[in-house]
């Protein structure tokens, strides 16, 4: 390694919900670390992927989705957090947009990112989605028109179209600079908080309505046995009784379909085996207490 040339730095990923930025991160990755649902509003925290490649190491931040109008203090905190990841003095900001036409609200919004003097990747997401004639281009034409980004891309993080192009784009703004963490590091966050992260994604995946957004999970214990499967013990929070009685369902079946589906991808996520116990909790209004949230690692 040549340490005059390298090069690293934090690549910021920012966007709306549901705009993409999870799948993304698995993209550059190719490897699943942020957890992925249709459903708006899945990521909850910042959530560092590390990818080293030839002469640079780029340190990606999945972000939570810059939620337009907060309905509660979750939210609230939610937005702080991908806010402050973008006013932290990253390397790179990438903003993901979709592909229809911005509002004058939402470029408002956004205009200060281009102020901040760090290279600015507007990428159009979700590209391989059909839509009438022009379109995409129209909707990039009027971000590019009001943000002035140092680039502008067309991709499909979903396919993988375009995620190559704009890797290229990072590494060639990436400072010069010796890598930040040690080779073959691919997060900074412990496996229990992936455990936690993917009985969530299972949650997302099972139920509808409020339930996956009134959820919280916190892994009570996460214990590595010698030749022996990891035991894993999760609380699973919700804020009514009724909510409650939906996780479980008739006689424990939806509890147990869901404890298969995590521990399935918590194995897959490992790559040994474990066993994994979920209890179902009522916190009230979690969602609306600075207490719980903080408890629950959704407040600093």
């Amino acid at each position: 390694m040549n340490e005059g040339t390298f090069k690293a730095g934090f690549v910021v990923l920012l966007g709306r919900p549901n705009a993409g930025k999870s799948t993304l991160l698995n993209a550059l990755l190719k490897s699943k670390l942020s957890i992925v649902s249709p459903k708006p509003q899945t990521t909850r925290h910042r959530i560092l992927g590390i990818l080293n490649g030839d002469g640079f190491q780029a340190c990606l931040v999945d972000t939570p989705g810059l939620i337009e109008d907060p309905k509660d203090p979750l939210q609230n905190g939610l937005r702080r957090q991908a806010m402050g990841a973008a006013h932290e003095d990253p390397d790179v900001i990438v903003l993901l947009v979709e592909p229809r036409e911005p509002s004058p609200r939402l470029l408002q919004e956004l205009s200060g990112l281009n102020r901040s003097g760090k290279p600015l990747l507007l990428a159009l997401n979700k590209c391989d989605l059909s839509a009438p004639a022009g379109q995409h281009d129209r909707a990039l034409q009027s971000y590019t028109e009001a943000l002035r980004p140092t680039v502008a891309c067309k991709l499909s993080a979903l396919k993988g179209d375009g995620v190559e192009a704009l890797l290229k784009e990072i590494v060639k703004h990436l400072p010069i600079s010796p890598a930040f963490y040690e080779a073959g590091q691919l997060t900074d966050r412990y496996e229990r908080f992936f455990a936690a992260e993917l009985v969530r994604e299972a949650v997302f995946d099972l139920y509808g309505e409020e339930i996956p957004h009134a959820t919280a999970v916190v892994i009570e214990r996460f214990r590595e046995g010698a030749g022996a499967p990891d035991q894993i013990d999760a609380t699973l929070y919700v804020e009514r009784d009724t909510q409650k009685g939906i996780i479980l369902g008739k006689g424990g079946m939806a509890l147990s379909k869901l404890r298969a589906q995590s521990l399935q991808a918590i194995v897959d996520f490992l790559g040994r085996p474990a066993d994994l116990d979920i209890w179902v909790k009522v916190r009230k209004n979690w969602r609306k207490d600075p207490r719980s949230l903080k408890e629950f690692g959704y407040l600093a």
